[in-house]
């Protein structure tokens, strides 16, 4: 099961997202990044493969967008085992 790495806040520089916007690393192993980014009034999550954005979604709590993320991560890391086996048959 994918487990995000401790949160850490992360100063966005690269472009990806808006620039000059404080977020959180939820998650970084290849090929998968995520962030999340206090609104205030709810938490704004994205998920990047290779530097590509495939998933973003909104939570209430920090906690809730790192389950979310998990959730999500771990539906990717199951669809890609199937393609694998469906790409062996």
């Amino acid at each position: 099961m994918l487990e995000p790495s401790n949160a850490v806040s992360y100063q966005q520089d690269s472009g990806m997202l808006n620039q000059n916007s404080d977020l959180t690393k939820l998650y970084d192993s290849q090929p998968y990044t995520a962030y999340t980014e206090d609104l205030e009034f709810m938490w704004r999550w994205t998920i990047y493969q290779d530097n590509k954005l495939v998933q973003e979604g909104c939570s209430l709590t920090l906690e809730a967008s790192r389950r979310a993320v998990q959730h999500v991560l771990a539906f990717f890391s199951m669809n890609g085992r199937d393609k694998k086996a469906e790409q062996e048959l």
